[in-house]
């Protein structure tokens, strides 16, 4: 009984390490050069850090995932100008995390601009399986 137990659970194994393996992936446009930012699942949202972008944005995506309230996509971005980081962009996706529009992942595709220098920041998002 044992052994059968323990193949069953060697032959799930693929199927967890799927199922931790989504994450998010954002696609940003600044200044002319282009950057990926990686979000995994995580129940902790606040240990979540951004990604520099130039000198003038940080770029925060958090894929929460809770027992208690469910899954969702955050994007923070926020300004650099001043030295400190100031939130000028805040957005919330809730599944189902499909493409809104063709090639433009779930998010559909964002422009944020930083006030103080007159710089942009674009981006969308999309759910990687």
């Amino acid at each position: 009984m044992k052994a059968r137990r323990l193949l069953t659970l060697l032959a799930l194994a693929p199927l967890a390490v799927e199922a931790q393996a989504a994450s998010v992936r954002c696609h940003i446009v600044y200044g002319g050069e282009h950057f990926t930012v990686d979000a995994a699942p995580t129940d902790d949202p606040y240990r979540a850090t951004g990604t520099k972008i130039g000198r003038y944005f940080e770029f925060k995506p958090v894929y929460v995932d809770r027992v208690a309230t469910g899954k969702a996509v955050k994007v923070y971005v926020y300004g650099m100008a001043t030295g400190q980081p100031v939130l000028i962009h805040a957005a919330t996706h809730a599944p189902p995390f499909a493409g809104k529009q063709e090639g433009r992942g779930f998010t559909g595709f964002h422009a944020v601009y930083e006030p103080t220098k007159s710089s942009e920041l674009q981006y969308w998002c999309e759910h990687l399986p």
